[in-house]
């Protein structure tokens, strides 16, 4: 995902990730960007306390190893995780910006708007506040479509933002 005006934790599901990761780079980057986007998902900013951000990570690692759609996609925090621990008890340690979580600080994140409506259990954002209205939010994909378009060139690589013990 990526950051929405002053917005500092994206966070995504691994769904809007389906297609061949091993694409090689090609002109038309826009039919690429809809492939992994197809859903027509708005960018939804939300507040939430630090306590809620934890429970939301909680969910979107509830059901790993498995392969399915909630398990998070996150930018702007690292995430120190045991997989071998219980659902709900698995996320062991959290850095927002370098700094670790302040359960109790309220801290915006952007979602999409399936998450925001508590889509793969993802209630914590259901019940957060919203700060862009549903119907408010951009595109999801025109916003990666400028970003892509201003950066010039994507580049993946393994950044440590889920550590997996």
């Amino acid at each position: 995902m990526i950051c929405v005006n002053e917005t500092c934790l994206p966070l995504g599901r691994c769904k809007n990730l389906e297609a061949d990761a091993h694409k090689t780079h090609r002109h038309d980057y826009r039919r690429d960007i809809l492939s992994e986007l197809p859903f027509g998902n708005r960018i939804i900013v939300v507040a939430l306390s630090g306590r809620d951000l934890k429970a939301a990570l909680e969910n979107g690692l509830s059901a790993a190893p498995s392969p399915v759609g909630r398990f998070p996609q996150v930018s702007g925090m690292a995430i120190e995780v045991d997989l071998k621990r219980p659902p709900g008890q698995r996320v062991v340690a959290i850095k927002v910006g370098g700094a670790p979580l302040n359960e109790a600080k309220t801290y915006t994140a952007a979602v999409n708007d399936y998450m925001a409506r508590g889509g793969d259990g993802y209630v914590v954002f259901r019940d957060a506040d919203h700060l862009i209205r549903d119907y408010d939010g951009a595109l999801m994909a025109n916003v990666v479509m400028d970003y892509v378009r201003k950066l010039g060139a994507v580049r993946n690589a393994v950044e440590g933002r889920i550590l997996a013990r």
